[in-house]
């Protein structure tokens, strides 16, 4: 079609010679490798990858084959050199490498052979009109605490709420404002602009993710398709955050395996199978983002070793290729790589958009110009309002225009950028008072621009191209070549649901066989317990007296098979974040990936169960047959199956892990309550009785009572009353005696098993296969319950983040005023900022550092003799490509590592490191890991106050807190919630960074260690940083930083370098000079080409040295650097740097007013008392916001004590009602030991930032247990007392004031003892799976040994004589039980008697007299007339306690006491495993 001028001016970089794109078939091209291949091997989903030689000769193969084009490729490229024919729009791009080339040439040829079967290209370019998104007011969002259920019950009960409406209004702001911008398929644009300026947001809304906000207005159009119809196409376009997020315990080779199985199409190339596209493709992304070396290495994270922060950002960015998107939005992708390794990935970017027309939009925060100019568009943002949005080569000078003015070597993204900052943009002479000074200003000056209606106009010539050409028409075909043939043509995957649930399986496994620890400590916890188990209930005897023990057995197998699953609650809030991002990329349905866990659980519990029952079965002396056997495995498997899934169901209807966890504990409660055992149907209360038909647990019992009493007769030759035990003659006669069970009858000395369940359970023995069935239904039903949720609910707010802020505090956002003010804040702090700083130095050197880990069996260098020093006054740069050991180095030099081994030296102030080295040293980590709970203010106010030294005053630590705030343009954040990127509300990535180092600041360290501070920042955050610990430097502290991609502003700072190259080999150390020309001298001295006056110094080095992922060098520079003068120089220097001469003058000036060098080292600042106070307080305002922990513990406690309280409503006198009182107690000490599950995960939380914070010496190990001791008291104490509340007077138990008293506080006191327990036991295991495996084994020695399932008589000697009597649940039972029982009197009902004849011509009390002399209990005659008889077998409550356990009211103070010393006995074991384990694995 024609186009306008304005158009065609804008066009012009589409079709100049020298745009990269030098393919002339680019238009027949598209982005994914399809075929109509119906090969047999399409469901195979395992093959065997190629060598590491074979994968590095892929694209020599390439190479060999289009060497003519090579040269012909060139010289179009770069042969113009003169620039005669360059575009004045477009940047000047770099010409493109031999890699370069094959990449290209690559995907060209594929391409080509793509379109000759058929293909349809994708070419979908995006369109935004008047884009506004509108967010949540942060005056609206207020850290909730313990107190905000109570404001919100009163405001909903506050009738006036009702009628004023602007109370109840939500105030917003607009995140984007206006927003008009556009992007040709095949093209690059590039979003620039500050944190807060809307960047991700605008990102999000293009990938058409918009759940997180308020509204969004305007209009988004993918080619020519609307973004409302867009949804079905979500996998089309992507948006790939900058936090990298994955399973850590999958290897590169697994992650992208599985991906790749997900994403391939169903249409290939002629004879490609599945698996030979898979490993194409696999060997094409590991070669091209230089992970080849990688493939078995696992993944990662913050808290397990694996790849490298480069490394994993490059595994991020492979995934999101794998995903094969035809828009992709990379949001700030470069995070963590290095210069030379950030401009590899934009070129394959840009290559990929050429030859396979994708569209590409990303954000950068410090690209350099070589970056910048490989795109084709930018737009820069400024709070929200576009300033301008056009081609890449006429931004830089349309700001000059504006009046600003650019410094020498400044990149065109550093200047446009930082135009939207005032402190950083600089104005032209004659310009001042005449520019844009506000992000209005800056808007309305864009708007009024020529060039603003010049792309406006292009936009609608594009989009009247768009609905000519019908791209869609092409693009629906495609997608629908891609999907596999079983997958439905309008379903939004590539894949069917088959497909993806056997992928998902099989990634499933990998994790599950993977953790091999976690799988072990299970299995030996079933073998463990199954032992146990048989051992308490040994060959139980075919006799009445094995009736009751009889069911306590099979409760217990049925409990144990349920407890063993609850771990799965746990585990389902794992991998959230990456199951959205998963979800996003339309890799599978939630669903299916829910189905996969079901499918792993199966053979896993098959093992359990049938590992369980081969051990217990026949220990119990149950019936030996293989029906009943099989039925009692059978059984267990459909137990376990629901349970883990209703475990499950918990976690995913609910936010948080402490609610999930409250509900299945008050859950577990009523399934305990209503099994059928403890209380039976006829004792149930009709309000709950209907819960024992909607348990699980209760059918289960059903199902196996049946199986094991039916067809049996139980003797009770020895039991049968009345007796005499000293004349058998006495009752010889024995049709006048009874067996004293239910479903007995007179004249029978035994039981028949189906009798004894109806008459005592109301089982009824027809009913087995009845009620297996229904175990399973309700499993299906829990399935069906999760598949809701996961596909429905997403809990990780979208990746989105939303600030949250004291009440009253919030800042305006993206107002005119609010932004005026602060400026000047920021302005003031930078100008003040020498006057601020008063720090102390030191002088630190190293030589010969090397540093091994074993790895398989050998141990792996990675550092080789590295050697240098910081002084004070001078910054020194660690540099090098990714994974050359960096972090390792400042790890090994800050003492953080605890594995592995170091040799070297390392002094400070010529001496050896001293105890309190880590204390009086910064260092600032690559990851950003802060407690949740926290605001910005307090975190580092407490970082002020546990590291600075104790003279200082505490307003003066406050007001220098202030003045970080300020320096780090956070003041507007100090009463924001730090949070978690996991639930979304908290600061952003970028903040956290800043909030990384503000901590170490406000320290004043005396050395500082910088792990990519500027990493994730935009170029102004940046240098304001840079430029800060400049002004550090120059107040004498020695500080040394990594850094990735330094602009050429930002390197001029540093004084020295450090190069590192792979291995960990030392490539340079040394000055750099004025303008660099020392350390580039050095490489041009070796060979290298001179770098030009313009270039970055930076990006320079590392070309130099062949880094970044195609990276080559001819030289061997860790060699060439021995060889030099300039190493012997540094040996040199080290050598007389240990002399006493040149060591006064730093040690003489790092003295301070309070202290000296002769000073006594002390490992922390302050003393225990003030540690553990500081720590207390700070834990007290985590758990006082921790309203899903707090509350729900309150509520758990409320909720399940009216539970158990009506359940055992307004208990009588009667013989069966004393049995209820101490099933009642019995669940109160459960529902005390579920508090475990409860407490472990947080003390988990709490350990981990513990171990990064006592690293830096905040606090010590016995502050932090002591503390964390502390801070549960007054919220358990809470707790057990509304659970006294609610339980005690509804159940009828006795009611004075001593009993009472007693009774609250027996319960109680174990309450608190078992929390401390709980944190013992976290304290001793590595991570919270392991404790869950383990902790079936506690639960059921406290439950079982506690001499009320297993009464003490019956009990073998081995248990008996030591366990029992250990078990701190049997003197908590034995003072509660006691307490209750012993003023009751017993008064049996009609339905308790046991009842039997006297022989004619007695009555009852003459026959019964003799056993009456020997038993407990009395007989009444039930009638004048008859000779019936009815025997109650307690006369008092203290005949079941003193008689059936052996148990003593007057022994209930001592067990108080027994309950305390064995809350001391915790306490202890904290500290001990604490101090074990104080140390992070790194």
């Amino acid at each position: 079609m024609e186009e306008d001028k304005s158009f065609q001016s804008i066009k012009i970089a589409e079709n100049n010679v020298n745009n990269n794109s030098s393919s002339n078939n680019n238009n027949n091209n598209n982005n994914n490798n399809n075929n109509n291949n119906n090969n047999n091997n399409n469901n195979d989903y395992d093959y065997d990858y190629d060598s590491i030689n074979n994968i590095e000769q892929k694209f020599e193969n390439v190479s060999k084959e289009l060497e003519g084009q090579s040269i012909k490729f060139r010289e179009i490229d770069g042969g113009d050199s003169g620039g005669n024919n360059r575009d004045i729009e477009l940047g000047e791009r770099k010409p493109e490498n031999e890699e370069d080339f094959k990449l290209r040439q690559y995907f060209e040829d594929s391409q080509r052979q793509k379109m000759q079967i058929n293909h349809k290209p994708k070419k979908m370019g995006v369109s935004i009109k008047n884009l506004t998104v509108v967010g949540q007011g942060a005056d609206n969002s207020v850290i909730i605490d313990n107190s905000t259920p109570f404001k919100a019950l009163g405001k909903l009960l506050n009738p006036f709420n009702y009628f004023n409406k602007d109370k109840n209004k939500i105030n917003t702001f607009n995140i984007l404002n206006d927003i008009s911008a556009f992007v040709e398929d095949g093209k690059m644009l590039l979003v620039l602009g500050r944190p807060g300026a809307g960047c991700s947001t605008l990102l999000r809304v293009i990938a058409n993710q918009r759940e997180s906000y308020i509204s969004v207005d305007g209009d988004v159009t993918y080619g020519n398709i609307p973004a409302s119809d867009w949804s079905r196409y979500r996998g089309e376009t992507i948006y790939t955050g900058e936090e990298d997020i994955h399973h850590p315990t999958l290897t590169v080779r697994e992650t992208l395996d599985f991906t790749l199985k997900l994403k391939t199409p169903g249409s290939r190339l002629p004879e490609e199978s599945k698996r030979t596209f898979r490993t194409k493709i696999y060997e094409l992304l590991v070669s091209m983002y230089g992970l080849v070396n990688q493939g078995d290495t696992m993944v990662g994270n913050e808290f397990v070793r694996g790849l490298s922060g480069g490394e994993r950002k490059r595994m991020t960015i492979t995934e999101a290729m794998v995903s094969g998107s035809s828009i992709t939005c990379w949001d700030c992708s470069t995070r963590g790589l290095d210069a030379a390794s950030a401009y590899d990935y934009a070129k394959s970017l840009r290559i990929m958009s050429d030859t396979l027309d994708k569209t590409t939009i990303a954000s950068f925060y410090q690209a350099s110009d070589s970056i910048y100019n490989l795109f084709d568009k930018v737009l820069v943002l400024d709070k929200g309002r576009c300033i301008y949005f056009g081609p890449v080569g006429l931004a830089k000078q349309y700001f000059l225009d504006l009046g600003f003015d650019c410094e020498p070597r400044k990149s065109i993204p550093d200047f446009i950028t930082g135009i939207t900052n005032p402190q950083e943009r600089i104005v032209k002479a004659g310009f001042e008072g005449r520019v844009p000074e506000t992000s209005a200003d800056l808007e309305d000056a864009w708007k009024r621009s020529q060039l603003f209606q010049s792309m406006k106009q292009a936009q609608i010539e594009y989009e009247k191209q768009v609905e000519q050409q019908q791209p869609s028409v092409d693009f629906k075909e495609q997608v629908l070549n891609e999907k596999s043939r079983t997958t439905s043509k309008t379903s939004e995957y590539s894949s069917s649901f088959y497909a993806q649930t056997i992928a998902l399986t099989q990634r499933q496994l990998s994790l599950t066989w993977g953790d091999k620890f976690t799988l072990t400590s299970r299995f030996l916890t079933i073998i463990v317990l199954s032992f146990i188990f048989g051992g308490i209930y040994f060959k139980q005897p075919l006799t009445t007296d094995g009736l009751f023990t009889r069911g306590g057995a099979i409760f217990s197998s049925i409990i144990f098979n349920c407890i063993l699953t609850q771990g799965e609650l746990h585990h389902s809030f794992v991998g959230r974040r990456i199951l959205q991002k998963h979800k996003s990329y339309a890799l599978y349905r939630p669903s299916a990936y829910f189905v996969s866990q079901i499918l792993i659980d199966i053979p896993f519990i098959f093992v359990q169960v049938f590992l369980h029952s081969f051990i217990v079965y026949f220990m119990y002396g149950f019936d030996y047959r293989a029906d009943k056997f099989f039925i009692f495995c059978f059984t267990l498997i459909g137990v376990s199956l629901s349970s883990a899934s209703l475990f499950r169901g918990f976690a995913n209807f609910t936010p948080s892990l402490f609610t999930a966890q409250n509900l299945m504990n008050f859950v577990f409660i009523f399934e305990v309550n209503y099994f059928g055992y403890s209380q039976t149907p006829d004792k149930m209360h009709s309000w709950f009785k209907w819960t024992y038909f909607i348990n699980p647990l209760a059918y289960a019992f059903k199902s196996l009572m049946i199986n094991e009493f039916k067809g049996l007769d139980f003797s009770c030759l020895h039991s049968a009353i009345p007796f005499d035990q000293f004349n058998n003659s006495t009752y010889s006669d024995n049709s006048h005696r009874i067996c004293p069970i239910p479903g007995s009858i007179e004249g029978s000395l035994s039981v028949k098993g189906e009798n004894y369940l109806w008459d005592a359970l109301q089982i009824n023995s027809d009913h087995r296969a009845l009620n297996v069935v229904v175990i399973f239904l309700f499993w299906l039903f829990y399935i069906a319950l999760n598949l809701f949720a996961v596909e429905y609910f997403d809990w990780t707010s979208g990746g989105y983040t939303h600030k949250v802020y004291k009440r009253g505090k919030a800042p305006k956002l993206n107002d005119v005023e609010e932004e005026r003010n602060q400026n000047q804040i920021v302005k003031k702090a930078t100008d003040n900022m020498k006057d601020t700083l008063k720090m102390r130095g030191g002088l630190f050197s190293w030589k010969s550092i090397s540093y091994t880990v074993p790895i398989a069996g050998t141990n792996k260098l990675l550092l080789d003799d590295v050697m240098g020093w910081i002084k004070p006054g001078q910054m020194t740069a660690l540099m090098g490509s990714s994974g050359a050991g960096k972090t390792t180095l400042l790890d090994v030099l800050a003492k953080r590592k605890t594995m592995g081994t170091v040799t070297g030296e390392s002094l400070l102030n010529g001496k050896p490191l001293e105890i309190d080295f880590e204390r009086i040293t910064g260092y600032v980590e690559q990851m950003d890991v802060h407690n949740p709970g926290l605001t910005v203010r307090e975190a580092l106010r407490f970082s002020a106050k546990l590291r600075q030294e104790p003279w200082v005053p505490l307003e003066e630590k406050y007001q220098y807190v202030e003045h970080v705030l300020e320096m780090m343009e956070m003041k507007h954040l100090g009463d924001a919630l730090i949070g978690t990127l996991e639930t979304g509300v908290g600061i952003s990535v970028e903040e956290r960074k800043r909030l990384t180092i503000g901590l170490e600041l406000v320290a004043k360290p005396h050395i500082l260690y910088l792990d990519e501070p500027t990493s994730g920042l935009d170029s102004q955050s940046s240098y304001n940083i840079i430029r800060f610990i400049r002004k550090l430097a120059d107040a004498g502290m020695p500080l040394v930083c990594t850094i990735h991609q330094p602009s050429s502003v930002l390197f001029e700072h540093f004084d020295r370098i450090l190069l590192l190259a792979r291995g960990g080999k030392t490539v340079y150390f040394g000055d750099i000079g004025e303008k660099s020309k020392t350390l580039t001298s050095y490489f041009e001295r070796h060979g290298v080409r001179p770098c030009t006056e313009d270039e970055n110094p930076a990006e320079y080095i590392l070309e130099a040295t062949g880094a970044g992922i195609s990276g080559k060098t001819n030289v061997d520079w860790p060699s060439a650097w021995k060889q030099s003068p300039e190493y012997q120089d540094v040996i040199n220097e080290l050598d007389r740097l240990r002399t006493k001469e040149e060591l006064e003058k730093y040690i003489l000036t790092s003295d301070m007013e309070h202290g000296s060098t002769n000073q006594q080292p002390r490992e922390f600042a302050n003393g225990f008392l003030t540690q553990f106070i500081e720590v207390y307080k700070r834990l007290n305002i985590i758990y006082y916001r921790d309203v899903f922990y707090t509350m729900g513990s309150f509520a758990q406690s409320a909720v399940s004590g009216l539970v158990i309280g009506f359940t055992f409503y307004d208990l009588q006198n009667s013989s069966s009602d004393q049995q209820q009182r101490i099933f009642m107690s019995w669940e109160a000490m459960i529902l005390g030991v579920l508090l475990i599950y409860l407490v472990l995960p947080m003390f988990f939380i709490q350990k981990e930032y513990f171990k990064r914070d006592t690293a830096s010496k905040y606090y010590s190990w016995h502050a932090f247990s002591l503390a964390m001791i502390a801070v549960e008291i007054p919220y358990v104490v809470l707790s057990s007392t509304l659970f006294f509340i609610t339980t005690y007077w509804t159940s009828g138990i006795d009611s004075t004031a001593s009993a009472n008293f007693y009774y609250w506080l027996m319960h109680t006191m174990f309450s608190v003892y078992i929390v401390s327990f709980a944190q013992a036991l976290g304290a001793a295991c590595v991570n919270i799976a392991i404790s869950i495996a383990a902790l079936p084994i506690i639960l059921f020695y406290l439950f079982l040994l506690c001499g009320v399932q297993v009464p003490p008589p019956t009990m073998s000697s081995f248990y008996q004589d030591w366990l029992y009597h250990l078990n701190p649940a049997k003197y908590f039972l034995e003072g509660l039980i006691t307490t209750v029982l012993e003023p009751i009197n017993v008064k049996c009902t009609d339905v308790d008697l046991i009842k039997f004849t006297s022989p004619i011509g007695t009555d009852c009390n003459t026959y019964s007299a003799p056993f009456l002399e020997q038993a407990t209990g009395y007989v009444v005659p039930l009638s004048n007339t008859t000779n019936e008889c009815g025997y109650c077998i307690y006369n008092t409550g203290s005949d079941y306690f003193e008689t059936s356990l052996g148990w003593d009211y007057g022994h209930r103070w001592r067990n108080f006491g027994i309950i305390v010393a064995y809350w001391g006995s915790s306490i202890l074991a904290v500290l001990f495993f604490v101090y074990l384990t104080q140390k992070p694995r790194r």
